[in-house]
């Protein structure tokens, strides 16, 4: 019997995401949320509609995402989608009565890619030394975030990360 899903969230509007079970291998992908300008209603009726079918179809047991970075040239707008599928995401694991988590996405990527401030293809090169194809960083971010939390979480399942940079043993 496959244990509990873990569903992993790089929230932005190329939301990454990464569903399975610690002892497996997980799905993942990017889903394009909607170009919608200063229209919030319609960009949350979008993830709220995408979320909520993530949950009926795989029933995780516990949600994590990545926290929400503002960075300085981030627009009122995007601050509030970024803030909004944070909260949204939060409140939907309330509704469902599922576990939910923040992930801050330097741990990840020191823990996936060797270094907290690994790029774009540093991620991506670390999702592949795994065996796995994403198809952009979005799903390589979402991919590291499920194998760290596979690796808190479920530790006796996470042997399999133990490589490093350029597949090298990590250092104890």
């Amino acid at each position: 019997m496959a244990l509990p899903k873990i569903l992993a969230l790089d929230l932005a509007t190329r939301l990454g995401w990464a569903c399975g079970s610690p002892d497996g291998e997980p799905s993942y992908g990017t889903k394009v949320l909607p170009a919608t300008g200063e229209d919030i209603g319609r960009f949350a009726q979008a993830y709220n509609e995408w979320l909520l079918d993530m949950i009926t179809l795989e029933s995780p047991a516990l949600i994590v995402f990545e926290a929400p970075i503002l960075a300085g040239k981030t627009t009122p707008a995007t601050a509030r989608k970024l803030m909004g599928l944070a909260w949204h995401t939060e409140f939907c694991c309330r509704l469902r009565d599922i576990r939910c988590a923040e992930h801050h996405l330097q741990s990840v990527k020191k823990f996936f890619a060797g270094h907290g401030n690994a790029d774009k293809a540093a991620m991506i090169a670390a999702a592949q030394r795994q065996g796995w194809s994403p198809r952009d960083d979005n799903a390589a971010d979402a991919l590291g975030l499920w194998a760290a939390t596979v690796h808190e979480r479920a530790p006796r399942y996470a042997e399999r990360f133990k490589l490093g940079v350029l597949g090298t043993p990590r250092a104890a």
